[in-house]
């Protein structure tokens, strides 16, 4: 019994020490990598494995159990996803991992939870080739297509390429590594390119195909000319004057006035730049400087202004106010277009107007349309009554007196009348004939049916202007409006102007050549110039709202028409334009350090999260952003900001054969998983081939049952020694 004791209390200690035993084999799996560029080297050293208790698995993108070290599949595919085959390789429950590649993994793997021991072959000799294509390639640029080749040995090599630029062939030597060459092009459509290597290693040729991005829609209102060259650059061109609350289009180019658009139109063209739209005006006869827009809600995102004359023009009007003008509120629409005459004069235009029934009344002379110049006229205007007949003879010589002293480079007459001239007629055709000859000239406006229309359109013959007829009162506010653009006109320049450029993206690799018209201008504090003409601006960008802007101080349909490259030029300006910070966008591609991803937008501190790390993008140009991670990285990345999710970027996959240490990858790997990286197979001799078992779990056992044998003879003994006291 003390015996027993003894040993439970030796069993406790021993059991309390943990002693462990080589007492069962160790189970060990052996990853081949057969990946295209491992499985000839793996084959070779596979031959000197000599493991008892194996098991083998062959991967590549795939895994699969096979019989021996020696045997080889062709099925597993082309890349070396080691994720894959440690996932297969755990689910025979090994207790350790044997690791044969060449360490040129197409993605990073955690390291198993058990060890993990490599072995490291070299890739064979190889010289692989792919595309980094152009990131955002739009119709009409000329897009860059980069041909990587990566190399693992040095040779001479010969790459041609074939596609819409022609056969371009180079020959070069080769060292390890990556060599970068570029083939550059004009997409005006879907293209294919081949590229070829030819090496004493063999040939390798890859194709691809360049699709343009959707195409950028632009919205063209009244300018023929524009959606003509960018039709030809391949946008998508829609010629209407139709806006609606949503515009389907990227940029709204303007050719039109802002007369011409309804109220509703002109908000939707406020509300599209600032959600990121972008709109460029051009000087068509009713765009621009043309088409009351400085009084308009996007008077102050125009990146142009007129260069002003500083003799403007002398206008008087010497409207009917006689009894008939009552009929049909005729006065009332007369008096709102002279409003409109009041509001498009400049501060150097001269605005008089003098009313006529059966005699004249000045309702204000001639006087500068300074700010208050206008509202006193507009008061005034708003005063008129009428009555009495239709004599306009002394009125229209008032008019000609009151010019006589103006200070404008022209000077003009509007004579409006629904009536029958009263007076002397040939006396006011005289009068016309005289101011003729002292540059005032006079135009005339029959109004309805019951207008004197002979002596009218007489009257403007005479005087060298023009003659109208408005056949109903309510188109006269519409008739004003074009007749404020005609008297109060900005002259355009017509002769040879010759441009200086300023490097832009929107301006790269052009010279455009002198224009053969203008409008003078100079550029807003705010706007950059890119097109210049001594001291004035043709062509000025910016930024309003979250869009672009863009004003072209030329008409197109006057200028650059036998300029070859002008539908290139405004192809990219409008390619700039439709790049907003306000829509970001982001892609990535390889190169020679690894996965650079470029973002492009409005962002302050943007961040890219990419496998659980996030990686600050830095800024490279004006809103541009751009970080690079590690050659094996692919899958997806995001970019933050602000712990918001803005956008995501697919990475491209890794090729299989990379300028790339496989030694480091493997090294990482096995002493994460508590393993090594061997030197040679003869090392396998130095692992154990029985693994450590604790008995820890039978010593515990072995005591308990010493202590219950322990307790059971005393029990004997006990009971005996009672029965033989008993009498």
């Amino acid at each position: 019994m003390l015996f027993l004791r003894y040993a439970t209390i030796a069993l406790l200690l021993l059991a309390a020490w943990g002693p462990a035993l080589p007492l069962a084999p160790v189970r060990t799996v052996v990853l081949l990598d057969q990946s295209p560029s491992a499985k000839d080297q793996t084959f070779r050293l596979a031959q000197d494995l000599k493991l008892q208790n194996a098991r083998y698995l062959a991967f590549a993108s795939s895994a699969q159990v096979v019989a021996s070290a020696a045997a080889r599949r062709a099925d597993l595919g082309d890349t070396t996803d080691i994720v894959e085959g440690l996932e297969a390789a755990l689910a025979l429950k090994p207790d350790r991992i044997l690791l044969v590649s060449d360490g040129l993994f197409t993605s990073p793997a955690p390291a198993p939870k058990v060890p993990l021991y490599a072995l490291l072959v070299a890739p064979s000799p190889n010289l692989s080739l792919s595309f980094s294509p152009p990131p955002y390639p739009v119709y009409g640029e000329v897009v860059e297509l980069r041909a990587l080749i990566d190399s693992n040995t040095r040779a001479k090599i010969r790459v041609s390429f074939s596609g819409p630029a022609g056969v371009q062939t180079q020959d070069l030597e080769t060292s390890p590594g990556k060599t970068s060459l570029a083939y550059r092009f004009t997409l005006e459509k879907p293209a294919q390119v081949i590229a070829k290597v030819e090496s004493p290693l063999g040939t390798r040729e890859q194709k691809i195909e360049i699709r343009p991005v959707d195409r950028v829609r632009v919205q063209v209102l009244g300018d023929a000319a524009l959606a003509r060259y960018l039709a030809a650059q391949g946008f998508a061109v829609a010629e209407s004057l139709d806006i609606g609350p949503q515009i389907q289009a990227e940029v709204v180019a303007i050719g039109v006035g802002a007369r011409d658009l309804s109220q509703a139109g002109l908000d939707s063209l406020r509300n599209f730049l600032n959600s990121g739209g972008s709109l460029l005006w051009t000087a068509t006869p009713k765009g621009l400087f043309f088409g009351g827009w400085e009084r308009s809600s996007l008077a102050d995102s125009i990146p142009l202004d007129p260069k002003e004359e500083k003799a403007g023009a002398g206008l008087v009007l010497v409207l009917d106010v006689s009894g008939s003008m009552l009929e049909g509120h005729k006065l009332d629409l007369a008096l709102d277009g002279a409003l409109e005459l009041v509001r498009s004069a400049r501060e150097q235009d001269y605005l008089g107007v003098v009313l006529f029934s059966s005699g004249p009344s000045w309702l204000f002379r001639p006087r500068p349309m300074t700010e208050q110049g206008r509202k006193e006229a507009a008061g005034l205007l708003n005063s008129v009554r009428a009555g009495g007949g239709t004599a306009v003879g002394r009125a229209y010589g008032e008019a000609v007196s009151s010019l006589a002293g103006v200070p404008a480079e022209r000077k003009q007459i509007l004579v409006l009348s629904d009536g029958l001239v009263q007076d002397r007629k040939e006396s006011v055709l005289e009068a016309a004939r005289k101011a003729a000859a002292k540059s005032i000239f006079t135009s005339s406006v029959a109004l309805g049916q019951d207008a004197d229309q002979s002596f009218l359109s007489e009257l403007s013959r005479q005087g060298g202007g023009s003659f109208y007829k408005v056949p109903e009162p309510k188109d006269l506010p519409r008739f004003f409006l074009e007749e404020a653009g005609r008297a109060f006109r900005r002259n355009s320049l017509e002769g040879v102007f010759p441009l200086t450029v300023v490097n832009h993206p929107a301006t790269q690799g052009f010279a455009p050549p002198p224009l053969s018209v203008m409008l003078p201008a100079r550029a807003k504090p705010w706007a950059a110039s890119l097109l210049n003409f001594q001291d004035q601006s043709v062509l000025a960008v910016g930024e309003a709202g979250s869009g672009r802007v863009a004003a072209l101080a030329t008409d197109l349909s006057r200028s650059w028409t036998s300029w070859k490259e002008a539908p290139g030029f405004l192809g990219s300006l409008v390619r700039w334009l439709s790049r907003t910070p306000a829509r970001p966008r982001a892609s990535a591609f390889r190169d020679a350090f690894g996965v650079t991803v470029v973002v492009e937008g409005r962002f302050e501190r943007p961040i890219l999260r990419f496998s659980g790390r996030d990686i600050p993008l830095a800024p490279v140009a004006p809103f541009r952003y751009q970080a690079t991670l590690p050659p094996f990285s692919t899958g997806e990345a995001v970019v933050f900001e602000s712990d918001k999710q803005r956008l995501s970027v697919i990475l491209p996959a890794a090729p299989e054969w990379r300028a790339e240490e496989g030694k480091e990858n493997l090294k990482r790997l096995s002493q994460a998983s508590g393993g090594a990286l061997l030197a040679s197979p003869a090392e396998l001799s130095k692992l154990p081939v029985r693994k450590q078992v604790s008995t820890r779990y039978w010593l515990l056992i072995l005591a308990l049952a010493a202590f219950l044998a322990e307790r059971f003879l005393e029990w004997r003994i006990r009971g005996k020694a009672s029965f033989s006291r008993q009498p």
